[in-house]
């Protein structure tokens, strides 16, 4: 069977939109662009600074003759005065839809067990199904780990099976929270901006049959209700969680619960320091390392505060 056709072009980052565009006139399937580099500042607030150089990833299919694809490009580049080098090359002849799936194994966190759609899992834990392609949130980055492990802790014992107890979920993504919380029994409350992530958290609910537990509003912040919630997760970049912090704490009841992640370690003293001037005291604090990036490794916080 005849391999898809990868095609790797270098060219000054000025032209790069022109040749995504000849590419996929050419027939491929998607242009991936390189253009920018991230630059680490010890935070979650990274920045991208350009390159001058780009390179655009684009594939084939089999049909296409690798050999006339290059021929074909490089006069319409030359024509074009576009000062861009190719590189050709058959694709191994792999099982693509495999090989993406074993990126996301079934993975043991707290009381938890997160296991794609496709996997056939027993297990003693809550198992949360999710599909990664949905949206934010798959268990597999520090910050949501964090949150379910905290989640597991702090509301096990406290439900009592009645769903008596309320839970806001303040920037809900693809819905893992909100679903651990029901697991252990809570009625729950997810809120998100994005249109996607309240489709992905309605699918992802009722996968796991909680649907019923789980009221979803297409909200930004946490100032649209005027409810009080005895325990309110939210996973959200540090600078929003400052901005939010009294809105936070006006969704939480007295000696009621905030679990908060999404921290960059550098932040931590800043998001404490808010949390702290809107009426709560830290409870818990909890760090995990995420990815190494040359000499920098990520290292993440979380944390849980009681309202006073």
């Amino acid at each position: 069977m005849p391999n898809w056709t990868q095609i790797v072009v270098k060219c000054p980052t000025p032209n790069a939109e022109a040749v995504a565009q000849l590419l996929l006139d050419a027939g491929g399937a998607g242009v991936q662009t390189d253009d920018t580099s991230l630059i680490f500042d010890e935070s979650e607030d990274a920045t991208f600074a350009p390159r001058e150089t780009a390179i655009l990833t684009s594939y084939f299919a089999p049909e296409l003759d690798s050999q006339t694809l290059q021929t074909e490009l490089e006069t319409v580049f030359a024509r074009g005065e576009i000062p861009a080098t190719l590189a050709v090359s058959p694709l191994p002849d792999e099982d693509w839809a495999n090989q993406w799936r074993e990126n996301f194994p079934p993975l043991h966190i707290g009381k938890f067990l997160i296991a794609p759609p496709w996997e056939n899992v027993e297990s003693h834990a809550l198992v949360i199904r999710l599909d990664p392609g949905l949206a934010f949130g798959t268990g597999q980055h520090p910050t949501t780990r964090m949150c379910l492990e905290l989640l597991g802790e702090h509301l096990d014992g406290r439900t009592g099976g009645q769903l008596s107890l309320r839970v806001l979920d303040v920037g809900c993504g693809s819905g893992i929270l909100a679903i651990a919380a029901a697991k252990l029994g809570a009625h729950v409350v997810a809120s998100d901006m994005d249109r996607f992530c309240i489709d992905a958290t309605r699918e992802n609910a009722q996968v796991n049959d909680v649907e019923n537990q789980i009221e979803i509003v297409e909200a930004a912040g946490a100032d649209w209700t005027d409810a009080q919630f005895p325990v309110v997760v939210a996973n959200l970049m540090s600078d929003l969680l400052i901005r939010l912090a009294p809105d936070l704490s006006n969704r939480v009841l007295d000696n009621g619960t905030l679990i908060v992640s999404g921290i960059s370690s550098p932040r931590a003293d800043d998001v404490e320091a808010a949390m702290h001037n809107v009426g709560f005291k830290t409870q818990h604090k909890r760090e995990q390392d995420g990815d190494t990036r040359g000499d920098y490794t990520e290292r993440w916080t979380a944390f849980v505060f009681a309202r006073i």
